[in-house]
């Protein structure tokens, strides 16, 4: 990238960074998890947790922490997946 900006910075076409191994992009990808966490609806109620991947499904409620999701959203779960699934 070094090479690229300092030789070609002006070079309005990317033909240069389009060479390197893994390119820089316009609408890279996201690493991580969201900020938000949703509940699992594709598990198993009994079975599901609350969980912040990528992307986040239309029309889920989110919770500002993973706690809060358990509570908001598995309140009445007795097998305690959901905060058996908590950090320590």
């Amino acid at each position: 990238i070094a090479c690229c900006n300092g030789a070609y910075a002006g070079q309005t076409s990317g033909a240069c960074l389009s060479q390197l191994p893994s390119p820089p992009t316009m609408s890279p990808t996201e690493s991580g998890g969201l900020d938000v966490y949703y509940p699992d609806y594709d598990t198993a109620w009994a079975e599901a947790g609350c969980i912040n991947t990528h992307p986040l499904p239309s029309g889920r409620p989110t919770y500002s922490s993973q706690i809060a999701c358990c509570n908001g959203a598995y309140g009445g779960q007795v097998s305690g997946v959901c905060l058996s699934q908590l950090p320590s």
